[in-house]
């Protein structure tokens, strides 16, 4: 699990600073950030709820905090770079329909 929201950080961290060169639009880009900001608060909360428990389930705020870090904000991080991809493919799509005519 740690893994995955440390991958999923660095992703994040990695397409927010590439997005603006791209030209992907301003809303995924800002997508991005609020999707790094709120992995890395569930990690910080899941480390400092879970710090003494020995055996889980921990306390719920604990468990939350550890699903948002490594399924919810993974999968809705996917979720973004699939439209900013989808997007990237119509503009292409659209720009050799132009070439055409």
């Amino acid at each position: 699990m740690k893994i995955v929201a440390a991958a999923t950080l660095w992703i994040l961290f990695s397409i927010w600073l590439l997005f603006p060169y791209m030209g992907v639009p301003r809303m995924l880009i800002a997508a991005a950030a609020t999707l790094g900001w709120l992995e890395f608060l569930a990690v910080l909360t899941w480390g400092f709820a879970s710090e003494n428990c020995i055996q889980r389930p921990c306390s719920p705020v604990s468990e939350a905090a550890r699903t948002a870090a490594g399924f919810d904000l993974p999968a809705l991080s996917v979720v973004v770079i699939a439209l900013a991809v989808a997007y990237g493919l119509r503009r292409r799509r659209r720009g050799a329909s132009t070439l055409r005519a």
